[in-house]
């Protein structure tokens, strides 16, 4: 089975970086994908985003998504500003999960 720890990190990209991950969990139904929200792309994952409709058919469509506690504090945003309804996770530091993911035989995707 193929794993993969996924970054995305500019808003400015949302589109393009959601339907990379789309197409890739369609074109290999079977991996594992996980995806950090780090930098700008976090702002994607708060409550009443215009992504929300986007994001939740690609966690339904088994791919994990997590926000990166870091930058939400850098941004003076907490957890409780993160749409988790939709199943939105949560990592420390999206810099140490990307390098255990790596540790863990994940390849990276910089998105």
């Amino acid at each position: 089975m193929y794993r993969t720890i996924v970054n995305g990190n500019d808003i400015k990209t949302m589109d393009m970086i959601l339907k990379q991950i789309k197409n890739l969990k369609n074109s290999m139904p079977d991996s594992e994908i996980e995806v950090v929200f780090t930098r700008s792309a976090v702002k994607a994952l708060l409550k009443n985003s215009e992504y929300r409709d986007k994001i939740r058919e690609i966690i339904d469509s088994g791919v994990k998504m997590n926000a990166c506690i870091n930058t939400l504090k850098e941004m003076n945003l907490s957890k409780d500003d993160v749409d988790t309804s939709i199943g939105i996770g949560f990592v420390d530091a999206g810099v140490e999960e990307i390098v255990k993911k790596q540790a863990e035989g994940y390849s990276y995707l910089q998105l």
